[in-house]
């Protein structure tokens, strides 16, 4: 019996019906009536009655109802025994800037060693991610406080806010933490608008009345910097970017009465996710790395 013809069976069992099987399957109605046809030629025996009531398991049919989950359980085993287990697939959502950096150094260990997990990564802002994650777009993802009462979480990091700026411009005279205020009218480069750092700058902009000229957005943080290098103007990054192979001056971010610009992140998933062990103990892993 192939395991295929199997599925096919107990999804005809568990829909009560042909039409239904195949859409549970995302397969053609005859490719589910030929599966079945396959097992009742195989085993002399007709599975299913159709009649105007829908349909119904035979006498037949009901024992190998019974006996297709012991079946199927000992074909996996054989798989198993013969060309191992298949790794299990992870879909995580984060940010260019988390996963080009700290995270990189993470998976740089973790995924040679854990051959069990594969990981899909998934980009985007924070705000994106966490609705992603909503609608279970994405297993799991590295987003900001505050974390919905639906997902569980781990911490991770706290981000702060710096300014890179161009070698010689008058702010970089200085490494000592940057106001906001001192950025008015300046030419400022950030990931765009979806981008939790960039919220957090224009908040604080607004706060005390500053109105920085916003000339370029990218979620590409080394397109930045070379633009930085370039003299376009300053970027609005977190400390945690990586931008090896720039040598630009970085001062942290202040709102003005002195206190830094930082969010904290954390690792989530939803509650009801039904994720496997392998998929757990990564999590758990990431959370207690050192970022």
């Amino acid at each position: 019996m192939d395991s295929v013809d199997l599925r096919a069976f107990m999804a005809v069992v568990e829909a009560r019906g042909f039409r239904s099987a195949a859409k549970a399957l995302f397969i053609s109605q005859p490719s589910v009536s030929r599966a079945v046809t396959r097992l009742e030629t195989e085993l002399g025996v007709t599975l299913f009655t159709r009649g105007r009531s829908g349909t119904e398991l035979t006498v037949h049919g009901d024992a190998l109802r019974n006996g297709v989950p012991g079946i199927l359980a000992k074909m996996e085993r054989v798989r198993v025994e013969t060309i191992g287990r298949l790794p299990t697939t992870l879909r995580l959502g984060v940010a260019p800037a988390a996963a080009g950096s700290f995270l990189a150094r993470f998976l740089s260990t973790w995924i040679p060693q854990h051959h069990e997990l594969r990981i899909v990564m998934l980009h985007g802002g924070a705000a994106g991610l966490r609705t992603r994650l909503e609608n279970d777009e994405c297993d799991a993802a590295i987003i900001s406080t505050p974390v919905p009462r639906s997902f569980e979480h781990h911490p991770l990091a706290t981000i702060r806010l710096v300014a890179c700026i161009p070698p010689g411009h008058r702010l970089a005279q200085s490494d000592e933490p940057l106001s906001v205020a001192e950025l008015h009218l300046e030419p400022i480069l950030v990931n765009g608008t979806s981008f939790l750092s960039t919220q957090l700058f224009a908040a604080a902009c607004q706060l005390v009345g500053a109105d920085p000229d916003i000339v370029y957005q990218c979620e590409v943080d080394q397109t930045l910097a070379a633009l930085v290098e370039a003299g376009l103007g300053i970027a609005i990054v977190g400390d945690n970017v990586d931008l090896r192979g720039f040598d630009l001056p970085r001062r942290p971010l202040h709102n003005g009465d002195g206190s830094v610009l930082s969010f904290d992140l954390h690792i989530a998933w939803r509650r009801d996710a039904d994720l496997a062990p392998a998929a757990r103990d990564f999590l758990a892993a990431l959370s207690a790395s050192q970022w």
